[in-house]
């Protein structure tokens, strides 16, 4: 068989094993049979101390309406409650009761999920850990919120603990 001949059943056969190959691995990931890999939500790089305990500035006496009750707050705030809006891949989104901000505002609140957060069921018998725990949230839940920063005066933090009602 002259050589352009034999480079050309040559092309022709790896042409077809690939063809064959790529169909085949398709139809796996479609049955299942091979996983399909995941690719990780970035986890929120961990600030600083002092960044940490720094108050946002929503929502604190000087910015409030003319005629609107301030409320004494503590100069940090770990902790709020708040109902379930919208559920995302990496966040939940809630109303807020208003209880982190010095104009007693409810506000819509970011919670940003990480792989330490925790989600207890009722009675903290059951408990998720990362991510995992946003499949076991509804619109409307209500919640109470546990975070490793300073909430004051914010609407978008890291949540630790997420206890269901």
């Amino acid at each position: 068989m002259p050589k352009l001949t034999k480079n050309i059943v040559i092309g022709i056969v790896v042409a077809v094993i690939l063809i064959f190959g790529g169909i085949l691995i398709y139809a796996l990931l479609q049955k299942g049979k091979i996983p399909q890999v995941e690719v990780p939500l970035p986890t929120p790089t961990p600030q600083t101390i002092e960044g940490i305990l720094e108050p946002g500035t929503i929502g604190e006496i000087g910015k409030t309406p003319e005629g609107s009750p301030a409320i004494e707050l503590p100069p940090v705030i770990f902790n709020t409650t708040g109902i379930i809006t919208e559920v995302k891949k990496d966040r939940l989104m809630v109303q807020g009761d208003g209880l982190n901000f010095t104009d007693g505002i409810s506000r819509e609140l970011t919670l940003i999920f990480t792989d330490s957060t925790i989600t207890f069921e009722p009675g903290q018998k059951v408990r998720y850990q990362g991510l995992d725990g946003l499949k076991h949230f509804k619109k409307g839940e209500k919640i109470s919120i546990s975070s490793p920063e300073n909430i004051r005066g914010k609407t978008q933090f890291i949540v630790d603990y997420i206890n269901k009602f």
